[in-house]
């Protein structure tokens, strides 16, 4: 019995370990895509350099697109 504690005490320390050093991959939820969040002084708000250019490149493709007129040549 008192090795199989040891295994587990071993393997839970190991656990903790490896959890404890692996990199946090938790990803910040963007702000919603508008004219109010879109606009340069609030886009140089967000300090997360990742997140600030995800919102922007969302940002610059936001628009719509129509379709040209048709001409007849």
């Amino acid at each position: 019995m008192n090795g199989h504690k040891k295994l587990l005490s071993a393997a839970f320390l190991a656990l903790v370990w490896l959890t404890a050093c692996s990199p946090n991959e938790t990803k910040k939820q963007l702000p919603v895509v508008n004219d109010e969040n879109c606009k340069t002084e609030n886009l140089k708000k967000i300090e997360d350099k990742e997140t600030r250019q995800e919102l922007a490149s969302l940002c610059i493709r936001r628009g719509t697109s129509k379709a040209s007129p048709k001409r007849e040549w």
